[in-house]
């Protein structure tokens, strides 16, 4: 899947948060109709994450904070699919 399909496709699609581990607060969607899965990591170190303003109440979107963070889909087999790595 190239980028820009996956950010049309699924970019809107509500990601909750799941936990905190390592300077990285971890996303995931509700597990969807074809099976995927929808992963965003934000943070990485100190700086990042004492910048960020964190509701874990509200969902966040790959279209809203997905930019320059890490993201990935998992099938149903748990196979990573795509993959958005720090540039």
């Amino acid at each position: 899947m190239e980028d820009e399909e996956v950010y049309e496709k699924y970019g809107d699609t509500p990601l909750y948060f799941s936990h905190y581990y390592n300077f990285l607060f971890i996303f995931k969607s509700e597990i969807l109709e074809n099976g995927d899965q929808i992963f965003l990591q934000l943070g990485g170190n100190m700086e990042k994450v004492s910048a960020l303003v964190i509701d874990a109440r509200e969902p966040m979107t790959l279209n809203e904070n997905g930019e320059d963070e890490i993201a990935y889909i998992k099938n149903q087999e748990k196979k990573v699919i795509w993959k958005q790595d720090l540039e």
